[in-house]
């Protein structure tokens, strides 16, 4: 699944919101039983929507066969490294 981007305060889900991230290069969802649950995801600084990624606002993806979509609050990001930004995020049930 693509990733979606979302406003902080977004909470159905529904839409393509601020975009879709194409331009994804890895996105990876860690969960634990009674543990954590987050993702992490890459994306290049000359991708379409790499100015609209920030802090606090939300990304959304599909990490498993249920196809739920499931909400991360981005909460920070790697300096730029051959081009690329890796950006971390956790579940909203935080």
């Amino acid at each position: 699944m693509i990733p979606i981007l979302y406003e902080s305060n977004e909470t159905v889900f529904t839409t393509n919101g601020l975009g879709r991230l194409r331009d994804c290069i890895t996105c990876e969802v860690t969960e634990e039983r009674n543990g954590i649950f987050e993702c992490d995801f890459s994306y290049p600084i000359d991708g379409a929507n790499f100015d609209k990624i920030e802090c606090g606002r939300i990304i959304a993806v599909r990490h498993d066969d249920s196809n739920d979509i499931q909400p991360f609050d981005i909460v920070s990001y790697s300096k730029p490294i051959d081009g690329v930004v890796t950006f971390h995020a956790v579940h909203i049930s935080y």
